[in-house]
C-alpha cells in the first residue's frame, strides 16, 4: 500500500515522509530507488497545518477557523523513517533516498525475509501476520525484559520460557511473586526454596541471618561457629547420629553451643555475641521449615528441558538474596566443572531473575548482584545465560544491564527509565526509545544479537493462568458478596 513521498533531506539511516494514507507508528515501510530496496521503520508521526501554524497569534482568527468545517482546513501528516537494511542481499544501505521516493507498507514476504529467519517464534511482527522469531544462539549474550507495570512482562517470560523448554532448553525462574507456579505446560518443575546450611558459604549464611558487611565482630563469631557446626553435622549424618525428626531445634541448639564455646575461648564482645545468638534464634524460628540437611546440592533439583520455577514468594528479601545467589554460584561452578572435567551439570541453563531491581539494585550490594555480575561477564563461555526482568530499569545495576545485549522492551513511560535504558544499551537508539510510551500491552521492541535488526513485535498471548494478571475487582467483590449471602442464608436455615 502506497503511503506517501520522501521529502526534505535524507541520509543512509533516516528519511522524512509526507503521508497520504494513515498508518500507525511502528509500521514497517519499503522505499525503492536506484538499485536500493530499503526496509524502514516509521518511528514517529506529526500532524500540522500551514493555515493553523504554531506561530499564529490571532485568537479571533482561530475562532473563525474553528467555525469552519474542520475537514476543509488543510493539514499534513509527516513521519520519520529509520532506514534499517537494503533488502537486496540484506546489506547496509549506502545511498540515501532522494525526494519524491515513494514510500509504501512492507509486504509480509519482505518482512519474512528479515524477521522469520530465527529458530524460536515469540509472536507476530507488529501490524502483520509474519512470525517474529529470535535466534536462540544469540541469547548467550544475556537478556533483559523491561516494561512498566501491566505492559506484559510476565506474559513474555511465560511465552519465552515454555517455548524454550519445548525445544529442550533448561530454564530456571526465580519467582519473586509466585506467578509461574500455574504455567500451563507439562514441562513445569516446581522447586521449593529449601536450604541446606552445610552447602552455603559463610557470606551466604551471614546474609540469611541479616549480619551486615560492616559488622566485623559478629561475622567473625559466626564464621568460627559455622565451620564447627558444618564439621560436626557432616560427621553425625555419616554416622547416622543426627536426629532428623527435630532438625530445626537441633541445628539451632548446636549453633548456640558452638557460639558459646568460641566466646569462652576468645572472649568476644558480649554485645556482638548476644546479637549473633538472637539472629540465630530468629532465623531458625522463622525459616526452620525451609531447612533440609539431606539436600545434597541444589543442582540435583534442576530438571533439564524443563521450566524450573523456584517459588521465592514466602521469603523476605534477605533470604531471597542468599538463596538466589547460592543457586547462581552453583550454576556457574557446576557448568565450569562440566567444561573442565565432564562432571557437573551437562546442559546450558537460562536463568530468569524476576523483579531484578530488588536483588540487582544499583544502590545496594547483594550477594545475588555479585554472582549475577560474574555470570554476565563469564557465563557465555560456560553456557549460563542471565535474564533480568524489571519494571524499574533505572533501579538496576548499570554494569549488569549493559551486559544484557538482548533486550525485549515493552511499554516504558517514565522518562528516566527510558533514558537509563538508552544509556546502558549500545545497540539502542533514541528514535527507537521515543516510541516506547505508545506501545499497547504485549507490544515490544526486540534488539540484540538474537535478531538481525530491531524488531517491533506483538508478543503472543500465553494460553494459561498467570498469577501476575491484574485482578478483576468487580468479579471478585461480587463473588465475596455472593459468598456472604450464602453464609447468612445457611445460618438462618
Amino acid at each position: 500500500m502506497f503511503i506517501g513521498y520522501v521529502v526534505g533531506e535524507s541520509t543512509t539511516s533516516s528519511a522524512n515522509v509526507l503521508m497520504k494514507n494513515k498508518v500507525r507508528e511502528g509500521s514497517y515501510v519499503t522505499l525503492e530507488y536506484e538499485d536500493v530496496k530499503a526496509l524502514g521503520l516509521l518511528t514517529s508521526l506529526t500532524v500540522g497545518s500551514d493555515v493553523v501554524d504554531k506561530d499564529i497569534n490571532d485568537v479571533i482568527l482561530l475562532d473563525d477557523l474553528a467555525k469552519v468545517n474542520r475537514d476543509r482546513i488543510p493539514k499534513f501528516v509527516k513521519g520519520k523513517i529509520k532506514l534499517l537494511v537494503d533488502l537486496n542481499g540484506l546489506r547496509r544501505i549506502d545511498l540515501p533516498p532522494p525526494p519524491l521516493t515513494e514510500v509504501r507498507l512492507a509486504t509480509d514476504e519482505e518482512l519474512k525475509a528479515v524477521y522469520s529467519r530465527g529458530n524460536l517464534s515469540i509472536g507476530k511482527v507488529l501490524g502483520s501476520n509474519v512470525p517474529a522469531t529470535i535466534d536462540i544462539n544469540g541469547l548467550t549474550r544475556h537478556m533483559a525484559i523491561l516494561a512498566a507495570t501491566g505492559a506484559g512482562k510476565s506474559n513474555t517470560v511465560a511465552v519465552l520460557s515454555t517455548r524454550l523448554a519445548e525445544l529442550g532448553a533448561t530454564v530456571v525462574i526465580f519467582d519473586y511473586h509466585g506467578e509461574y507456579s500455574s504455567l500451563n505446560t507439562k514441562r513445569l518443575n516446581l522447586i521449593e526454596p529449601k536450604l541446606n546450611p552445610l552447602k552455603f558459604s559463610t557470606k551466604e549464611f551471614a546474609t540469611l541471618l541479616n549480619i551486615r558487611e560492616n559488622a566485623h565482630i559478629q561475622y567473625r563469631i559466626l564464621r568460627r561457629a559455622f565451620d564447627d557446626v558444618k564439621g560436626e553435622i557432616t560427621n553425625q549424618l555419616k554416622s547416622g547420629k543426627f536426629d532428623l525428626k527435630n532438625v530445626q531445634e537441633n541445628l539451632k541448639n548446636l549453633f548456640l553451643e558452638k557460639i558459646n564455646n568460641q566466646a569462652t575461648k576468645e572472649k568476644d564482645n558480649d554485645k556482638s555475641l548476644a546479637e549473633v545468638k538472637n539472629k540465630i534464634e530468629e532465623f531458625f524460628d522463622e525459616y526452620g521449615d525451609f531447612i533440609d540437611v539431606n539436600l545434597e546440592d541444589v543442582m540435583d533439583l534442576i530438571s533439564s528441558a524443563r521450566v524450573n520455577v523456584v517459588d521465592l514468594s514466602p521469603l523476605d528479601e534477605d533470604v531471597m538474596d542468599a538463596i538466589v545467589s547460592h543457586y547462581l554460584r552453583r550454576f556457574l561452578t557446576s557448568r565450569k566443572e562440566h567444561k573442565r572435567t565432564g562432571k557437573g551439570f551437562k546442559y546450558p541453563l537460562l536463568t530468569v531473575i524476576e523483579e531484578a531491581h530488588v536483588l540487582l539494585s544499583k544502590d545496594r550490594n547483594t550477594l545475588t548482584k555479585h554472582w549475577a555480575a560474574k555470570i554476565a561477564r563469564e557465563g557465555r563461555k560456560f553456557g549460563v545465560i542471565l535474564t533480568v526482568v524489571s519494571q524499574r530499569p533505572k533501579g538496576l545495576d548499570e554494569n549488569i544491564l549493559s551486559q544484557t545485549l538482548n533486550k525485549i522492551i515493552l511499554r516504558l513511560v517514565e522518562p528516566t527509565d527510558k533514558k537509563y535504558v538508552l544509556e546502558t544499551s549500545d545497540n539502542l537508539t533514541e528514535d527507537l526509545v521515543q516510541g516506547l510510551s505508545s506501545f499497547n500491552p504485549g507490544e515490544a521492541l526486540v534488539i540484540g544479537p538474537s535478531v538481525k535488526l530491531p524488531m517491533m513485535v506483538k508478543i503472543d498471548k500465553y494460553e494459561g493462568n498467570l498469577a501476575g494478571k491484574d485482578p478483576n475487582l468487580m468479579e471478585e467483590w461480587n463473588r465475596a458478596k455472593e459468598e456472604e449471602l450464602i453464609g447468612k442464608e445457611a445460618l438462618e436455615w
